[in-house]
C-alpha cells in the first residue's frame, strides 16, 4: 500500500507542475501573438496591447453570433462586470463594435470589427499549432491510454469545478486548493 500512496503522491506533484506550466502557456500564448503580429506586419496592431483574455472574448464573439455580455460572461465564467471592462477596452483598440437590435434597444451586442478579426485568425493559428502538437503525443497512445487519460483529464476537470471556496474562473488556485487539500493525509506527521 506505501507504493500506491508513493504513486499517488507523484501524480498529484506532477499535476501542480503542470499547473505552473500551463500558466506559463498562457504567458508564452500571449508573448508568441505579439511576436506573430510584430513579424507579419500587421502595423494597426503593432501599438495595440491584447491581453489573452481579449483575446478569448474576441475569440468567443467570432464564435458565437448575437452573444450579449451575459451570454459571454456565462461561456467565459467572467462576471458581467469584467465582460463590459474587457468589452470596453476592445472598442477603444477599434477590435470590436457593439450594437443593439431594432426591436431590442436594451441588450449590447458585439461583433468584431475588421482588426478583430485580424487577432481572431492570429490566435486561432496559435491554437492550431497546439493542437497539432497534442495530436502528435496523442497519436502515439494506444486505444485502451486514451479512454484512460480522457477519463482521468474529465475527473481532474470534475475535482475543479467542485472545489470550494475560489471564484469560479480562478482556475489555478482551486487546483492548487485541491492538491494541498489531496496532499494532507491521516498520518502524515
Amino acid at each position: 500500500m506505501q507504493n500506491k500512496e508513493r504513486k499517488i503522491q507523484n501524480l498529484i506533484s506532477e499535476l501542480g507542475v503542470l499547473i505552473y506550466q500551463l500558466n506559463d502557456l498562457e504567458e508564452y500564448e500571449k508573448h508568441a501573438l505579439g511576436n506573430i503580429l510584430l513579424e507579419q506586419g500587421h502595423d494597426e496592431l503593432r501599438n495595440v496591447s491584447i491581453s489573452l483574455m481579449e483575446c478569448h472574448v474576441i475569440d468567443c464573439i467570432e464564435r458565437n453570433e448575437m452573444f450579449n455580455t451575459t451570454a459571454i460572461a456565462k461561456k467565459l465564467n467572467i462576471t458581467k462586470g469584467g465582460i463590459s471592462k474587457i468589452a470596453t477596452r476592445l472598442i477603444k483598440k477599434n477590435l470590436i463594435e457593439a450594437y443593439r437590435l431594432t426591436d431590442n434597444q436594451k441588450e449590447i451586442y458585439y461583433r468584431l470589427k475588421p482588426l478583430g478579426r485580424t487577432v481572431f485568425e492570429l490566435h486561432e493559428t496559435l491554437h492550431k499549432e497546439a493542437e497539432e502538437v497534442f495530436k502528435k503525443i496523442f497519436s502515439a497512445y494506444t486505444q485502451g491510454e486514451l479512454e484512460f487519460a480522457s477519463r482521468f483529464l474529465a475527473d481532474i476537470t470534475a475535482a475543479i469545478r467542485t472545489t470550494t471556496g475560489f471564484k469560479k474562473n480562478d482556475i489555478f488556485a482551486q487546483v492548487e486548493y485541491a492538491i494541498t487539500k489531496a496532499t494532507d493525509c491521516p498520518g502524515d506527521d
